[in-house]
């Protein structure tokens, strides 16, 4: 039996209909019964098994009969701080498949997963990769570039009717349909070699400049800002011989048709939700609403992410204060550094209030942040003498060298510590 695990998404789906095609006997997992209606008309409801793959707890009764499994979750995100799954959701997936006897088990993941990629989705399709990697199991990973779909929301239509995104100029792609990711998907499954990483792209290689011109025909007209996620810059293409050399053959489905909205290339008769739109998630249950002067430059993603690194900061701090804890910013002012993230601003705060369920004061203190642009990370807390470890431990080398010779933290005890050790 196949197993495919997040069977919902678009190129789940995809491998479920040509799994079914091949007369294959299939299992299509989904986290819960919210979340499966891409799958009606696809597969047979009593074939459908349902498992968070954050729960390792949940796996196993899903992977029973197994001897093959596809892993289709990926790193999206419903707004920073909101990701769909954990960085050990796929090795999860993995461990469960090959305690139940699967003897191939690929893993779906993107070109361009990088720990230095520009593109924060593929930052954590990366630490996705590598917990399937540390597993001691017949594993593959077939890494795609990028969809169909990816390049007209994003970059040609948004269906927000927000303004096409460019591309960028030095970076090069090789598209491909979703039906043909799921066919590329189930012959890898059956010609791979155990603990290989391998890619595949579509019949063409595109660069910035090539697509730029192919699309500028059919450009929306939108004006405002898309809220759909650019093409990860850099060069995320597969040369067509390396997908022929990995399938023993080059996908057909060719991005031209699918530019034109030939409905063969979109799938059209099936038409998912698209899964790039960011759903809002809504303010942090210890936002106490309003629009107070502190918190009147955020916006809705850096406020939520504020509001979530601080409570998360409190037990750092060793403030163990009641369930129900909120945030009040009535009385902050700011002060010191000023940085945008999150498409907001964010300032250095003092007298920022926590009160518990009853309006009692659990604590009062400043906050500061760290943001590093190039390796997008941004990092709230209160403030104290030194950065704290937790944050600290998740900044890679880069963002560690920027901050000793940034005059903001130079100074600081731990960013001082690690500069003596450098020799630059």
């Amino acid at each position: 039996m196949l197993v495919v695990v997040g069977a919902n998404g678009r190129t789940g789906v995809q491998v479920v209909a040509e799994a079914l095609r091949r007369g294959m006997d299939v299992r299509a997992v989904v986290r819960d019964d919210r979340d499966v209606d891409r799958l009606d008309g696809v597969i047979d409801v009593q074939h459908t098994s349902y498992a968070d793959a954050d729960h390792p707890q949940a796996l196993p009764a899903v992977m029973q009969g197994a001897s093959a499994v596809i892993c289709c979750i990926d790193p999206r995100t419903q707004g920073p701080d909101s990701p769909i799954y954990q960085g050990t959701a796929a090795e999860q997936v993995v461990m469960a498949a090959a305690a139940a006897g699967a003897d191939r088990i690929v893993h779906l993941s993107v070109m361009g997963a990088f720990r230095w990629s520009y593109a924060r989705l593929n930052r954590k399709a990366f630490y996705l990769e590598g917990g399937v990697r540390n597993c001691d199991a017949p594993w593959g990973i077939l890494r795609l570039s990028c969809a169909f779909d990816e390049v007209l929301e994003a970059h040609v239509a948004p269906p927000d009717d927000g303004a096409p995104l460019p591309f960028h100029p030095s970076s090069r792609y090789a598209p491909l349909s979703r039906r043909d990711a799921g066919r590329a998907a189930l012959d890898y499954l059956a010609r791979m070699t155990p603990g290989r990483a391998q890619c595949v792209g579509g019949p063409t290689v595109y660069t910035g400049p090539e697509l730029t011109q192919l699309v500028a025909p059919h450009l929306g007209r939108g004006t405002r800002k898309t809220r759909f996620l650019a093409l990860p810059r850099g060069d995320v293409s597969v040369a067509v011989e390396t997908t022929r050399l990995v399938l023993g053959y080059v996908p057909g489905d060719r991005f031209e048709r699918a530019l034109r909205g030939d409905p063969e290339d979109l799938d059209a008769d099936s038409e998912p939700a698209p899964v790039y739109a960011r759903v809002e998630p809504g303010p942090h249950a210890a936002d106490a609403g309003g629009d107070p002067e502190a918190l009147a430059r955020m916006g809705p993603d850096l406020r939520r992410v504020v509001h979530r690194h601080l409570i998360t900061d409190l037990a750092r701090i060793g403030v163990d204060g009641p369930t129900g804890l909120v945030l009040d910013f009535s009385s902050a002012r700011r002060a010191g550094r000023r940085a945008k993230a999150h498409d907001g601003w964010m300032q250095e705060l003092e007298d920022v209030r926590v009160t518990g369920p009853e309006g009692q004061q659990v604590h009062t203190g400043d906050v500061t942040f760290l943001r590093d642009r190039l390796a997008e990370e941004f990092h709230a807390w209160w403030r104290r003498d030194t950065i704290p470890v937790e944050v600290w431990d998740e900044l890679d080398m880069g963002v560690r060298r920027r901050l000793a010779k940034d005059k903001g933290f130079r100074d600081d005890p731990r960013v001082a510590a690690f500069a003596e050790t450098r020799h630059e």
